[in-house]
């Protein structure tokens, strides 16, 4: 099955409609190096205030993404190669906006993939609308992204309402009734609190919701407050490193493991984390959108092994959405027969694709599922120290597989 909500129909039905041949099923021409590149350009964080590991594991999946187009697709549009260029955004509304910029205006990409820090993408979002190139959020969460209903944003993402209301779903369904929130002050840390605020309160639920600088180097003090309060879990919605700062910090004044963290996302199954925390982080909870062993396209099956040789891990949701969202570009370039960025925008809308796990369709529903396709969200434990993602306890939901138990 696919893990991405798609339609009810079969790889079969989706690939021969309308004209009848879907990209991914043509006999492949060859990249000839002598023909014109096109160009997609990755913009991510690189540097710090931004998550630059994540930043650099998007880069590893586009990379991947770039060989598989020329080399198993044959290029786009009968054989030209696909040139993949990279911008650092640094995790900032000014870095990112600086470069979309060059990637269009000077680099002359088709597309940008990459998104993944809120506040970035809300700016540069504002500025495609403008340029009118396809960017892609790739792990951006925040509704006003596509609640904008540019015709040039596209969302491979989980975003924050539900995800907020499947945290409080898993905190009820575990017991809890008190909710601290430990939050970033950016887009992505202001809007969740807000979100998980709303359906606590729906839920019956009480809430205390704490707001701290993305360059803090001391929680102890909000972390003591927090503590004070008698929570029966903590989300920490940080990136890291403040993220794993309020993991140890949490640890050292006997707040964690005593009360359940769920991290926002699958940083705890990096080994930046351990090296961070220590044995401190034992215990840890994180939402995830994919968990290895999952079911994928031939795409994901052809990218995992290719990924974890030449890195030495398995790759991470972000790196894969990345892969998948190059080639559903490279799809849409064929679809349109064209390197207009317009035509491009057009193609996306008018067929589904096939990425790395199920079928993309965008929709042009008015709000926040403009243009977007949700990844599906779960709970994992890391039950041991130093656990590798494989390895990590799959907690929630039931029908996905979790067993209902935190250790």
């Amino acid at each position: 099955m696919s893990f991405f909500k798609i339609k009810k129909v079969s790889f079969l039905a989706v690939i021969f409609i309308g004209l009848g041949i879907m990209t991914w099923c043509m006999p492949p021409s060859t990249a000839t190096a002598g023909e014109k590149p096109v160009k997609i350009g990755l913009l991510s964080p690189f540097s710090p205030p931004g998550d630059a590991a994540s930043g650099q594991r998007m880069k590893w999946g586009a990379e991947l993404a770039i060989k598989y187009i020329n080399e198993e697709m044959g290029g786009v549009l009968g054989g030209r190669p696909v040139k993949l260029i990279v911008e650092d955004d640094a995790g900032t509304p000014a870095d990112g906006i600086a470069g979309y910029r060059k990637l269009v205006q000077k680099d002359g990409v088709v597309g940008v993939v990459g998104q993944y820090h809120s506040s970035v993408c809300i700016a540069v979002n504002k500025v495609a609308r403008d340029l009118k190139v396809p960017l892609f959020s790739s792990g951006a969460s925040s509704p006003k992204i596509t609640e904008s209903e540019n015709p040039f944003i596209f969302s491979i993402m989980s975003l924050t309402p539900d995800r907020s209301k499947f945290w409080v779903d898993f905190i009820k369904n575990m017991g809890g009734k008190r909710i601290a929130i430990a939050a970033e002050d950016t887009d992505y840390g202001t809007g969740f609190t807000t979100w998980v605020a709303k359906y606590a309160k729906e839920a019956g639920m009480e809430v205390k919701s704490i707001i701290f600088p993305r360059t803090i180097t001391d929680l102890t003090p909000l972390l003591l407050e927090i503590k004070a309060w008698k929570p029966d879990f903590l989300v920490n919605i940080g990136v890291p490193p403040a993220a794993y700062l309020l993991t140890k910090q949490a640890y050292d004044i006997g707040l964690f493991p005593k009360v359940h963290m769920i991290a926002s996302f699958a940083w705890p199954a990096r080994d930046e984390f351990w090296n961070a925390v220590g044995d401190k982080g034992k215990g840890i909870l994180y939402n995830s959108y994919y968990k290895p062993g999952m079911n994928m396209t031939d795409l994901g099956e052809w990218m995992s092994p290719r990924y974890i040789k030449l890195h030495d891990e398995v790759p991470t949701f972000f790196s894969l959405n990345v892969f998948g969202e190059i080639i559903v570009i490279a799809q849409a370039i064929n679809m349109a027969q064209s390197d207009d960025p317009q035509k491009i925008a057009k193609a996306l809308v008018q067929w589904p694709y096939k990425d790395w796990n199920g079928i993309v369709d965008f929709k042009e529903p008015h709000g926040v599922k403009w243009h977007s396709v949700s990844a599906p969200n779960i709970i994992l434990q890391q039950t041991e120290v130093r656990q590798k993602f494989t390895d990590s306890k799959l907690i929630w939901p039931i029908e996905l597989g979790g067993d209902g138990k935190i250790e």
